[in-house]
């Protein structure tokens, strides 16, 4: 596709903190082609049956389950059941599959689940030693009144931002940690695009 590895972002944070929002700008400011691949298409992939939220999913327990969070009001997590671990490391593998073909990648979200993003990572960073990829990992976060405001006025799952917002971050060595509160979808695109053109050249690939 281009002279130079292919790219793989990785958009990392709470519900809600603008990852969707922020992969499309990327897609669009980037001049290689950037397939957007995270969690929420992940899990429009999941059966129902081993589906969250669906009613009497007989497979529930061993997929993915929402969980009230009880130190936390009207705060929910998901939990991620023995079938649901194994999904996700697929996820990883068809993440660097793209890759590997020599196709670019923006991951919108991953899921809240330490060993299951820790291997993305360790395959990523193995990937861009072997100058197989270029690997920008970024860490979005704001605070709670920021991500209640925006959830409100987005279709995200009630209560899942409120606990994920406490959880460690999800890569051990981001590239880039970004606090939006305070910050329009626009600032934060030309923040993060601009840093990537700088660090990445995404603006200045040459076709090959």
């Amino acid at each position: 596709m281009t002279e130079l590895a292919p790219l793989c972002v990785v958009l990392n944070g709470p519900s809600a903190v603008g990852k969707s929002t922020l992969a499309a700008a990327i897609q669009d400011h980037s001049v290689a082609p950037l397939l957007r691949f995270g969690v929420d298409e992940f899990y429009r992939m999941v059966p129902d049956q081993w589906a969250g939220g669906v009613k009497g999913a007989r497979f529930a327990d061993r997929g993915f389950t929402y969980q009230e969070v009880t130190s936390i009001p009207g705060a929910r997590r998901i939990n991620n059941g023995v079938d649901a671990i194994s999904l996700l490391h697929a996820m990883n593998a068809a993440i660097l599959g793209v890759l590997t073909a020599g196709v670019g990648v923006v991951v919108d979200g991953q899921a809240f689940e330490p060993s299951v993003n820790q291997d993305l990572e360790n395959r990523l960073r193995k990937l861009q030693a072997r100058g197989l990829a270029s690997v920008a990992i970024i860490e979005l976060a704001a605070n709670d009144d920021s991500l209640a405001d925006r959830q409100r006025r987005h279709a995200h799952p009630v209560g899942l931002s409120l606990h994920q917002n406490i959880l460690p971050r999800q890569a051990s060595t981001p590239d880039l940690v970004l606090d939006t509160t305070g910050l329009t979808a626009d600032e934060v695109a030309d923040h993060v695009c601009g840093w990537l053109d700088q660090t990445h050249a995404v603006s200045q690939h040459s076709p090959g």
